[in-house]
């Protein structure tokens, strides 16, 4: 009997401490100046398409301290990590694989395409939706935000 009781409680255990990881904060000790997203295509067939996304942090903020840091975003089925570029900002890039066509030649060996799996994210996301990982003093945080498309530039080729 009391192996039962060690194994319900050891279950219990497990599961609250897993559920805990992926909390949303309601609020956050940071606000953004910034935050959008744009859509990008290489133009050659064959050479991708994706999304560069950038998080600029308001001056006003209190996340400006060395113990803090943002980590990751999670967005489109996906989560990349984020680089810092200076002056408070920050910038990510997302590939996506949708028209990556492979050609065939006769006499050649055929070439094989990798398809790349979709993450399973632990957040239910709408379109613009984001959720920026970061932590505060060595503690993990996750916050939801909206990013704004911003129109991508075209360029004759």
């Amino acid at each position: 009997m009391s192996k039962i009781n060690f194994l319900s409680f050891f279950s219990l255990m497990v599961f609250f401490g897993c559920a805990n990881t992926y909390k949303l904060e309601k609020t956050s000790d940071f606000n953004f100046s910034e935050s959008y997203y744009s859509s990008w295509s290489s133009g050659v067939r064959g050479g991708g398409s994706g999304f560069n996304i950038f998080l600029v942090i308001a001056e006003n903020s209190r996340f400006n301290d060395d113990n803090n840091k943002l980590e990751g975003i999670y967005f489109k089925g996906k989560y990349v990590k984020l680089k810092y570029q200076g002056d408070n900002k920050y910038q990510a890039f997302i590939k996506e694989n949708n028209n990556a066509d492979t050609l065939e030649f006769e006499g050649f060996p055929k070439n094989k395409t990798v398809a790349t799996k979709q993450e399973k994210i632990p957040f239910i996301l709408k379109n613009n939706e984001v959720v920026i990982h970061y932590s505060m003093n060595e503690k993990q945080h996750y916050i939801k935000t909206i990013l704004t498309k911003k129109k991508t530039i075209g360029f004759p080729m």
